[in-house]
């Protein structure tokens, strides 16, 4: 364990690790960048590798077909970019602001000879009340495309670094994981500021290397190194000289993440819960109630939900996951879990019951808060999304009972919010007291 691997750290990383990878396979070409006319910030980079994943998968599905705009639901690109700030203006404005960000692509031709492009790093960037439209430069998207070679990133571990050069630096480093030799190219030092960072001014501070390394380089490895699946080791390269010239990275990935199985033995389950923490007494009666398909299921629902850094911290994960199989909260083994009851299912249908009634007021108040026009225009898009004139809201606001209005509630606050998810429901019955972690 190195110095920055504390233990609260290792387990954030193991409940990380439980959850469902989201991998954008970067062409290496792509990953190789230096941005001028400015600096990328992690946002826009997030963002752009998240729109890139999902224009790749369109571009699978239909590999003939000629697209020049792509589009992204607005929720989505906020969903894997981690962007949980209500302020929408700020996020429209990182998009916009790409469009003045130049890029030099490195790619090579396919004999070999090295070549390089220089374009904008977003042409085109559209919105809309739902969605976000792009497209990319006509002449890199072969590049980006139908490239054979390319980096697997996992999008999931990216958006949980707070810092921009540490985001930048991980996904310059990740493809050298399976190199042979663990380590990274060798570059000047000006020249990763520059990949890591970007261009700089003739009178910043940052032109001088020991700076750079206080304040960007080594907060970056650090926050590597606690946050992420790998371990990462600077080397520093005077090249006979008395400063630093050169720099170069020992990239390794950890070796708890290597392979984490499914886990169908009770004496590995029993070693899970208890570096969990939980009790001989709690473990024994788990892995005796409780199937280990069903442990392993509400396991993965606790890790998530731990790992979820827009709500508040879980204090204790073993109580979470206690309390979650007894409520069999973990969606996968509903009909798999032991029967707790006639009663049991009572307080399930009660807690989702009232979790949509709260839901659908809060539904309710939003769409009282609007401006009118854009009121109008919600209810227009229902009215639209209605198979019969009997279920549309009236034009009249006087014939807007209940009997129109309530349906309306419901699909904004499905539309806005989307399904409620275990951790939603697991949380609500938390706040509302309907259970407790004690």
């Amino acid at each position: 364990m190195t110095p920055e691997e504390t233990p609260g750290s290792q387990m954030a990383l193991a409940l990380l690790f439980d959850q469902q990878p989201e991998i954008l396979k970067k062409p290496v070409q792509a990953i190789h960048m230096a941005i001028t006319g400015g600096i990328q910030s992690k946002t826009q980079r997030l963002a752009f590798n998240a729109m890139l994943k999902h224009a790749l998968e369109e571009h699978a599905r239909n590999p003939g077909l000629e697209t020049e705009t792509y589009s992204i639901s607005r929720e989505e690109l906020m969903r894997i970019i981690g962007y949980s700030s209500p302020n929408r203006k700020h996020l429209k404005e990182a998009l916009t602001q790409m469009q003045k960000l130049t890029v030099q692509w490195d790619f090579l031709r396919k004999d070999g000879d090295p070549m390089w492009a220089s374009c904008v790093l977003l042409p085109f960037v559209a919105f809309d009340r739902d969605k976000v439209f792009y497209s990319y430069a006509a002449q890199i998207k072969p590049m980006l495309f139908d490239s054979k070679i390319y980096a697997r990133l996992d999008l999931r571990i990216q958006r949980t670094f707070r810092l921009d050069p540490a985001a930048a630096l991980y996904e310059w480093v990740n493809r050298f994981r399976t190199n042979p030799s663990k380590r990274t190219n060798e570059m000047t030092w000006t020249d990763w500021r520059w990949c890591i960072y970007g261009e700089v001014s003739e009178t910043s501070i940052l032109n001088e290397y020991k700076i750079f390394k206080r304040d960007k380089l080594k907060p970056a490895i650090k926050e590597i190194n606690e946050k992420s699946d790998l371990t990462i080791e600077l080397i520093e390269n005077r090249d006979g000289s008395r400063s630093v010239k050169y720099l170069q990275f020992i990239v390794e990935e950890k070796q708890i993440f290597r392979a984490i199985p499914d886990v169908d033995d009770k004496g590995e389950w029993e070693k899970r819960l208890e570096d969990l923490g939980l009790s001989a007494r709690d473990r024994k009666k788990i892995l005796a109630t409780y199937p280990t398909a069903v442990i392993n299921a509400h396991w993965k629902f606790t890790m998530a939900r731990v790992s979820d850094k827009s709500q508040p911290a879980i204090k204790s994960p073993s109580a979470y996951l206690k309390r979650a199989l007894e409520g069999n909260f973990a969606p996968d083994v509903v009909e798999k879990a032991p029967a707790g009851g006639t009663q049991d299912m009572e307080a399930m249908r009660d807690i989702q019951t009232k979790f949509t009634q709260t839901r659908n007021a809060e539904a309710e108040a939003m769409l009282s808060e609007m401006l009118e026009v854009d009121r109008e225009a919600v209810i227009a898009e229902y009215n639209a999304a209605q198979d019969s004139k009997v279920t549309q809201v009236p034009q009249d606001n006087e014939k807007r009972t209940s009997r129109y209005m309530v349906p309306l509630f419901a699909w904004l606050a499905k539309k806005h919010w989307g399904e409620p998810t275990p951790q939603d429901l697991f949380q609500f019955a938390l706040q509302t007291g309907a259970i407790s972690l004690k």
